[in-house]
């Protein structure tokens, strides 16, 4: 007769303590331990109770695992978290795999299109004109209301999150182009119909001019670092709005603000910015036709569920 397979100790610490979602609660524990009956899971409502479960965990879930941890954790083999960002952790070790969150396009995809719709349909301008003491400001919308058909979203960034961004947008009849590094390496999108484009970062400058949406869903990486630099924003025509829900390095935050006072700019729809929370003296607060929203793009109730849904399948992979 066969031994049962050993159990395999899950060190579960996901704690937030401003936004909810980000929080494992009680039934999404008892949905781990049910469907993943080979874990002994030790759920963790602390930095101090986590740190003592490392000794004996061979996985771990968390928001943040810092590098002098590691002593602590001579058996642990993965590291996974919801997050999508690769500058989350900064811990290394041979054997020791970290897994990151494929699931937040699904959700920011939504942000994008309300974001998109509230600059084209006049959402953001009416509450800008109500608070400036217009009761009903219908004249002020009259002139910058537009439809979303026929007009370019340049998506700069289109791994997952890119590619569920224009999933989104595509039922409005936007033409979409998605910039990556490696285009011929992307599968093309079920979505794209014969107008729509793969690009490779080479063609971001000649893209720039054709652009009514510029959509920025990149990482934080020396790379992407002052991407959208001032002589790109430059590029863009009067027409085009910035949207940005990736990270805040890639944007230089003073030349955009300087670009929407003084018209050259439609709008800018920020999620993300380069240091969070956004300073009070940051220019960006003052500028017109701004929407500035505090790096929660990717808030649901489902947020950790649909962790889950792809946690729970790698485990089981994993440890057979």
């Amino acid at each position: 007769m066969s031994k049962p397979a050993t159990r395999i100790p899950l060190a579960v610490w996901l704690t937030d303590p401003v936004v909810p979602c980000w929080t494992l609660n009680a039934r999404q524990i008892r949905r781990l331990k049910a469907e993943l009956p080979r874990a002994r899971v030790v759920a963790c409502r602390g930095a101090e109770a986590f740190r003592r479960a490392l000794p004996r965990a061979r996985a771990a879930i968390a928001w943040v695992f810092r590098p002098e941890w590691l002593a602590q954790a001579p058996r642990l083999e993965w590291i996974a978290t919801p997050a999508a960002g690769r500058d989350y952790f900064q811990v290394a070790r041979p054997g020791l795999d970290i897994t990151y969150g494929a699931f937040h396009g699904r959700i920011m995809g939504e942000t994008v299109a309300a974001m998109v719709l509230a600059v084209n349909r006049g959402l953001l301008a009416n509450q800008d004109a109500r608070a400036a003491g217009n009761p009903w400001p219908r004249d002020a919308l009259a002139g910058i209301m537009r439809t979303l058909a026929g007009t370019h979203a340049v998506i700069v960034g289109f791994g997952h999150i890119g590619t569920w961004i224009g999933r989104k947008l595509k039922p409005f009849g936007v033409r979409l182009t998605g910039v990556r590094r490696h285009p011929r390496a992307a599968p093309r999108p079920d979505y794209f119909d014969r107008h729509d484009r793969l690009a490779g970062l080479e063609r971001l400058d000649a893209l720039l001019p054709t652009a009514d949406h510029l959509i920025l869903a990149l990482p934080a990486t020396p790379e992407t670092d002052g991407l959208m630099s001032a002589a790109r924003l430059a590029r863009l025509p009067p027409r085009a709005a910035v949207y940005n829900v990736g990270r805040g390095n890639v944007l230089d935050e003073a030349a955009l603000a300087r670009a929407l006072v003084r018209g050259r700019l439609r709008a800018a729809a920020l999620d993300v910015f380069r240091q969070e929370p956004l300073p009070a003296g940051s220019p960006l607060r003052g500028a017109p036709n701004t929407l500035l929203l505090p790096h929660a793009s990717a808030v649901a109730p489902e947020y950790l569920d649909l962790f889950l849904d792809e946690f729970i399948p790698r485990f089981r992979e994993r440890y057979p």
